[in-house]
């Protein structure tokens, strides 16, 4: 796996909200997406970066620089 896997520009977007503590609905009416859209978003990202959980998701960002 690369280090920076590829995320889209919503993933990231998202990404960005969850390391900012926001909930589902927070992110989803921050993006203008459905929550359903947003846990689709968290799905891909988890799956992208190998994690399992919201705060793993945030710190392998962090620590791979993808934001």
């Amino acid at each position: 796996m690369s280090l920076k896997p590829r995320l889209t520009a919503k993933e990231i977007q998202a990404l960005r909200l969850v390391n900012r503590g926001l909930s589902n609905e927070q992110i989803a009416n921050e993006l203008a997406i459905t929550i359903g859209t947003t846990k689709w978003y968290l799905h891909q990202i988890f799956h992208k970066l190998q994690v399992h959980s919201r705060s793993a998701a945030a710190a392998q960002a962090r620590r791979r620089r993808i934001i």
